[in-house]
């Protein structure tokens, strides 16, 4: 009896472990529609450093029409609590969190990467999972 409520219990925390090991930042995000300016894709990229304290984070813009890329800029933020923040290497500050539809939020930034005029700011979803 006790080998067999070991091996549920050895299975059940087999099966539970990847979903607690997901990084809650880490992932790939998509600018909602209507975020970007049409025919553009905005995606943020996060990944989280060794040691999870520290993050780097890319923003990429591009044009899906002609598939050119139109921005690409890097940062590395910081965690605190439920949020990242820090600067992007261009010295843009910036703020990365969650609402509670569990979208990214992206804030605090000048809307001007790459000197244009694209919406750092806003809410991005998961692609994919």
């Amino acid at each position: 009896m006790k080998l067999k409520i070991g091996l549920a219990l050895a299975t059940l925390t087999l099966a539970v472990s990847p979903a607690l090991a997901r990084d809650y930042f880490a992932g790939d995000y998509a600018g909602s529609v209507g975020g970007c300016p049409k025919q553009i894709n905005c995606n943020w990229i996060i990944d989280p450093n060794k040691g999870g304290k520290t993050y780097s984070v890319r923003f990429e813009a591009e044009n899906w029409a002609t598939n050119t890329q139109l921005c690409k800029i890097k940062g590395t933020l910081n965690r605190q609590g439920k949020r990242l923040v820090g600067t992007l290497d261009d010295g843009q500050p910036i703020e990365i969190g969650f609402n509670r539809e569990n979208d990214l939020v992206v804030s605090k930034t000048t809307n001007k990467p790459c000197g244009l005029d694209l919406p750092l700011n806003g809410t991005y979803g998961m692609i994919g999972d």
